[in-house]
């Protein structure tokens, strides 16, 4: 017993400095030195650096199909030929205040493995996504989608918020993982071969506002575990808005930047069947068109489209793919 005595007079001090120890609230801002706006007290960056022309942006990495050698800036935009992708799905509220830390692991993630991530930003749950009706007008914008609705239904996202899906893929026996340990399941499944290739691209009448879809699937192996299907989503990017964050006072904010959230499908909640259903071998290819007209409250110019090739049974991503709807 009074070795036990010993021991907790020992720790005390020590959960003390703990419990007394405050988080130090983000400051947002440009964090990169190169730029002209770079702020030296940030600590989170906005994703609003401004450079000067003189400095070229583009892809840093050497084995990227897009390298570009004179690049000076990093824009984490690499491409990568005949790999596999993953979609990295974060479920989210603006009125979840840890879900801005996992925003920026996608954030982080994206950039360090370039076009293989494909994100998407689902916000579900009345505990964290219902609006409110406040005096300041905060948290008054709904974005939660029929579609996020039956996912967060279907994988049980929702139990407890921020957590996401790597490629749609039960791990330890969930689908859902906490933000912290995405960066190792995303790099798993990156070291795997590609088992099918997306090719996407995306025409725009900026007139009518309808968006087209022309996608074609290339399978490298045979495809014989399930029917597998295709779908075909709409996200949406810089989003200024409401969200809570514990790490600010008061903790929330007026200028959040929404990336990568869910809009709408171009062909429904689960998407269409490959090849009618049937097993597919490898060497097939497939070719088809989906379109969608945008909604007029959605800014076109910062939409995504976003496809992925999954198995009808377990619902796991095998490859994955997006584009802006207006190129860049």
């Amino acid at each position: 017993m009074q070795f036990k005595h010993q021991i907790f007079f020992l720790l005390a001090p020590i959960f003390a400095i703990v419990a007394c120890d405050k988080v130090s609230p983000p400051k947002y801002g440009c964090t990169n030195p190169l730029a002209l706006n770079y702020d030296a007290d940030a600590t989170l960056d906005d994703g609003n650096c401004e450079f000067d022309p003189s400095l070229l942006r583009g892809c840093t990495d050497s084995t990227a199909a897009n390298f570009d050698p004179a690049a000076l800036i990093d824009d984490c935009k690499c491409r990568y030929d005949s790999v596999r992708t993953v979609l990295l799905e974060d479920y989210t509220g603006f009125r979840c205040s840890n879900c801005p830390e996992a925003a920026e692991e996608l954030k982080r993630l994206q950039c360090l493995y370039g076009a293989r991530v494909i994100p998407l930003a689902v916000h579900v749950t009345e505990t964290f996504a219902e609006p409110e009706n406040n005096p300041d007008g905060s948290f008054e914008t709904d974005f939660r989608t029929d579609i996020g609705n039956i996912y967060e239904s279907t994988f049980e996202t929702g139990l407890f918020l921020p957590n996401g899906m790597v490629n749609r893929k039960q791990f330890q026996g969930t689908y859902y993982q906490t933000w912290q340990g995405w960066d190792g399941l995303v790099k798993d499944e990156l070291a795997k071969p590609p088992e099918a290739l997306i090719d996407l691209n995306v025409n725009y009448d900026e007139g009518t506002r309808e968006a087209t879809a022309e996608i074609k699937i290339s399978a490298l192996v045979n495809l014989n575990a399930s029917p597998y299907r295709l779908s075909v989503l709409l996200s949406e990017d810089s989003i200024i808005d409401w969200q809570k964050d514990y790490r600010l006072t008061p903790p929330k904010t007026s200028n959040y930047v929404h990336m990568h959230t869910l809009r709408a499908a171009f062909n429904g909640t689960w998407g269409d069947e490959v090849n009618s259903g049937n097993p597919i071998p490898a060497g097939f290819t497939e070719t088809t068109s989906k379109s969608l007209i945008i909604e007029p409250e959605f800014v076109d110019h910062n939409c995504n489209v976003v496809v992925f090739i999954f198995r009808d049974d377990t619902k796991e991503v095998i490859q994955a793919e997006y584009k802006p709807v207006i190129k860049e």
